[in-house]
């Protein structure tokens, strides 16, 4: 294949991908790569989907990428239904890249139409998986290379500084809450200051006109309180005009569609992931506050910049280990069986935090904001318990953050009881565990990937995968 040509100035893409699927990633991003090697930032091991975090990384490319494949042998038959939940997450992101109105180019298994809907403006290529592989003999190169020629020439096009996708405030979020919620306001203020995020607070209530319609536009992202129907109207014209927007949504708060007021299904849809899903819903004003830190730690999270085809080619070979963030808790005096579990779990796994580990925390760095860090962030908690790990009050609140996690659905815990003798903490009481006892350390990894592998099976991506477990 002849060598990318220089072009002038490098496009960055958003690439929405089925990450599980690295054969056929590779396959047509060397052919993208043959015609010009951009860019691509992707959205990879974050411990839950965020449409605020996926928005505005959208938002930030020159173009969208989908490279769709389906998962089993070339020709299985998929049942609608079937096709719509492999699909989910690649619908998810194409919906976004419809509303943000960036150039768009799909390349998908051809099953896959039953699931997909698309406008005029977004080129979709459908391709046979038993073409893959098979050049010598298959018009799938040429017709790869030739829309995604034409993509380019369209992104080169609408890449400029007046985009009016580009001409937002960053660190502003613009608050739409009302009055009677004063301290929810307070909780969110205090938290986005010491994010280092500029609160902007809309005049209440809320009405669309041309003070309050430049005011969002200028916002990074927004917060909208649901409970009000006014504010749900304020709502469908962020989602609408494509500004990055988190909802809450208090217990007692009553819904429905009434005088024009949409309801929830109508403003995001009916999808069992995506905007839904993330909205905060909370009780007590502590509970807010907690979740809508846990938000503001993956929003800011960096996303991964891969430079080029060779970064690409090794992105795309990690594929091979799972992309869950894993937290490792154990105690000092069980370090041997900690060194054991670390190496087997790095083997498997992209990231694992293990604060022992020399990359885990930088030198002079605080130790205790990259501990909290690393467990929000995680989607696996193991925790190799003992005597020892219930004596230590660091250990303990490893385990109690990670527990919350799983109770609130952002995390799977696997407990490991390093000895017979050695009992689990009270609120662990009920929790599934391992014994080192009556497994090895790899058996129990294994067993661990294995899990993790049934319960994801059928998802479509892991950029922006829900790691939700």
């Amino acid at each position: 294949m002849p060598a990318p040509q220089p072009g002038p100035g490098r496009l960055s893409v958003f690439l929405s991908h089925r990450y599980h699927s690295p054969a056929e990633n590779a396959y047509f991003w060397l052919l993208l790569s043959s015609v010009e090697d951009v860019s691509f930032r992707v959205d990879e091991g974050v411990s839950f989907t965020s449409p605020v975090r996926l928005e505005r990384m959208i938002r930030e490319a020159d173009g969208f990428v989908g490279i769709y494949p389906l998962a089993g042998r070339p020709r299985e038959v998929y049942t609608r239904s079937a096709l719509r939940h492999a699909a989910r997450y690649f619908r998810l992101e194409l919906s976004m890249a419809v509303r943000a109105r960036k150039p768009a180019i799909v390349f998908h298994d051809q099953r896959l139409v039953p699931a997909l809907k698309w406008p005029s403006d977004v080129r979709l290529i459908a391709y046979d998986a038993q073409e893959l592989g098979t050049e010598d003999h298959s018009s799938l190169p040429m017709r790869v290379a030739n829309a995604y020629r034409e993509f380019v020439a369209d992104a080169r096009a609408a890449a400029s500084p007046g985009d009016p996708g580009r001409t937002y405030q960053k660190r502003q979020v613009g608050l739409v809450i009302s009055p009677s919620n004063e301290r929810v306001m307070a909780e969110l203020c205090d938290l986005l200051h010491e994010y280092g995020w500029e609160p902007v607070r809309l005049p209440w209530p809320p009405r669309l006109h041309l003070d309050s319609i430049t005011t969002l536009r200028q916002c990074d992202w927004a917060v909208v309180d649901l409970d009000d129907p006014s504010s749900r109207v304020m709502a469908a014209f962020t989602h609408g005009q494509f500004i990055p927007t988190l909802p809450i949504a208090s217990a007692s708060a009553a819904y429905g569609s009434t005088a024009g007021v949409p309801d929830e299904e109508t403003l995001y849809g009916d999808e069992g992931t995506g905007h839904r899903k993330a909205i905060i819903r909370w009780a007590e004003p502590a509970n807010l506050r907690q979740s809508f830190e846990d938000h503001l730690g993956v929003i800011d999270e960096q996303s991964r910049y891969v430079g080029g085809w060779k970064q690409a080619a090794e992105y795309f070979r990690s594929a091979t280990k799972r992309s869950e963030r894993v937290f490792l808790s154990y105690a000092a005096e069980d370090s041997d069986q900690g060194a054991a579990f670390s190496r087997l779990l790095n083997e498997r796994f992209q990231h694992v935090f293990d604060y022992r580990s020399s990359q885990a925390i930088p030198a002079g760095e605080p130790w205790m904001e990259h501990l909290l860090s690393g467990l929000a962030r995680s989607a696996v908690g193991v925790l190799l318990m003992s005597e020892a790990y219930r004596s230590s009050k660091y250990c303990l609140l490893e385990a109690r953050e990670l527990y919350r996690a799983a109770v609130e659905g952002r995390a799977r815990l696997v407990p490991v009881r390093l000895e017979a003798t050695s009992d689990l903490p009270d609120f662990l009481e009920g929790v599934q565990y391992r014994a080192l006892y009556k497994q090895s350390a790899q058996e129990i990894v294994d067993e661990l990937v294995s899990e993790l592998a049934r319960m994801r099976q059928g998802d479509s991506v892991t950029r922006g995968s829900d790691l939700t477990l």
